[in-house]
């Protein structure tokens, strides 16, 4: 009986052990207070991770209001505040959802060259960039003449951003999105990642939201390239 005591016994440490170290598991999401970071901030927030978000303003938080997270204030095209940042609290984990936000300097690629630096330095256990179909340096098939002759510069510079995450050797995950809907409409639950890179898929935020975090730390998602895709709402090009 005693035996059997101490295996229940040690098997209860285990399990607090455990629980511990996952409620410890911190995690940087950039741009989190944008439409499609703060539904990831909500969700993870849900999960009982410690949550940073990184933004540039400190009076852009209605999104977030209520949630129990930490917030830090820096521009990523700013080196030395990304080494504050990451200076500020030991990571496991970094979510990148910048977004270029009216007349503001481009972030993607010097953004990326910056966060990558230092999560490289601070030993970053899982880089997540929420990325776009058609980001590279030339026009895709994927993409439109009208889309391109719009987003050119963002697609380039996402697509440097891209390249630079995958020759980073920090393991990665990058989900490109095609068209997400930016309005509160509900999650279908239908959304996947795919590794079909000729589909140009429609997705709700809340459903990138719930795959993204899926995807947080699981192994299973290590150096991959997705699109997100949902078959309920159809493909942007049929």
């Amino acid at each position: 009986m005693r035996f059997y005591r101490k295996i229940n016994s040690l098997l209860i440490v285990l399990l607090l052990f455990n629980t511990i170290i996952e409620a410890k598991e911190s995690i940087l999401v950039v741009g989190g207070t944008g439409r499609v970071g703060s539904e990831i901030v909500k969700i993870l927030a849900n999960e009982n991770k410690d949550i940073t978000v990184l933004s540039r303003s400190d009076n852009n938080y209605s999104r977030l209001k209520g949630l129990n997270i930490d917030y830090i204030k820096g521009d990523v095209l700013n080196d030395k505040d990304i080494e504050r940042v990451f200076s500020a609290k030991n990571f496991s984990v970094v979510i990148n959802a910048l977004a270029k936000v009216g007349n503001s300097p481009n972030p993607h690629a010097v953004g990326q060259k910056h966060l990558i630096k230092w999560s490289k330095k601070t030993g970053i256990k899982h880089f997540i960039l929420i990325g776009s179909v058609g980001a590279g340096s030339k026009q895709s098939e994927l993409v439109s003449d009208t889309v391109w002759s719009m987003w050119k510069e963002i697609l380039q510079e996402k697509g440097k951003a891209e390249n630079s995450l995958i020759n980073s050797n920090l393991p990665f995950t990058i989900i490109r999105t095609g068209i997400v809907v930016y309005d509160d409409t509900p999650p279908t639950g239908n959304a996947e990642l795919i590794e079909d890179d000729t589909i140009v898929g429609i997705i709700t935020r809340k459903d990138l939201a719930a795959l993204t975090g899926e995807c947080v730390l699981n192994s299973l998602c290590f150096n991959k390239i997705y699109h997100a895709f949902d078959a309920s709402l159809g493909s942007a090009i049929e």
